[in-house]
């Protein structure tokens, strides 16, 4: 790989924290986090509700890849799926799941593995803003394609890679001050394409830019200058898949 690959391939990772010390630092407050607060986590909300609109989920088995503190889950179960397990590399995360859900079926991913899941036992695989916490995505989407059965379904949201490659970053406050979350760029037709040679076929795609819509949010944290630098720029992306 040529620098210049490689610089396209992570965003200055030496000077960013790791996803798993991040996330046991925004454990603390990460629930508490509003549509008014963040533009990410408002719109990949828009986002997930308009790719599950068009997917039948009653009595599925779901697995909510990062599941974070199943922010998802309320939205989930008014699909009445047969039952939602949940997996995250952040048992901090886990925890505060836990508190909320006492009885949710969930699970700490290490090495990339789910041992936790038969083959072909899982209908939809939902992953909302994490494809870009992982460096290696084929072993990631190999071990999903072991545990989904043959007629199955992937719901992703993310970054998307356009603003990251320009510069634009993951972050939250800690303490008063700005934590980056370490990220790598992988663009939508290479993800499409992997999946693809599962077997996955894209069935409908969503992406939002930066204009004057989501202006507001600039401005509540004082950020209008942010907000030109990336005027015109593609922020989030959803992508539903079936096979």
């Amino acid at each position: 790989m040529d620098q210049s690959s490689r610089f396209r391939k992570i965003i200055n990772s030496r000077f960013y924290t790791s996803s798993i010390k991040a996330y046991k630092r925004w454990s603390e407050n990460y629930d508490g986090e509003t549509d008014n607060d963040n533009l990410m986590l408002t719109y990949d909300n828009l986002i997930l509700k308009s790719l599950l609109s068009a997917t039948d989920l009653r009595d599925k088995g779901i697995l909510d890849y990062g599941c974070g503190t199943g922010r998802n889950w309320t939205e989930l179960q008014k699909y009445n799926p047969v039952k939602i397990i949940g997996c995250d590399t952040s048992k901090e995360m886990l925890k505060k799941l836990n508190e909320k859900l006492p009885e949710a079926d969930i699970h700490l991913v290490r090495n990339n593995k789910l041992l936790f899941l038969k083959n072909r036992s899982i209908d939809v695989l939902i992953s909302t803003l994490v494809i870009a916490h992982i460096k290696d995505i084929r072993k990631i989407f190999c071990e999903w394609d072991r545990v989904l059965k043959k007629n199955s379904e992937i719901i992703l949201t993310d970054f998307h890679p356009v603003l990251l490659e320009k510069g634009g970053e993951r972050t939250f406050y800690y303490k008063n001050k700005t934590v980056k979350i370490r990220n790598y760029v992988h663009k939508i037709p290479e993800i499409e394409s992997l999946l693809g040679e599962f077997g996955f076929k894209v069935n409908r795609k969503v992406e939002y830019k930066i204009d004057k819509e989501v202006k507001p949010f600039y401005e509540n944290h004082n950020a209008v200058n942010i907000y030109n630098k990336f005027y015109g720029t593609y922020f989030i992306y959803g992508i539903h898949l079936t096979r």
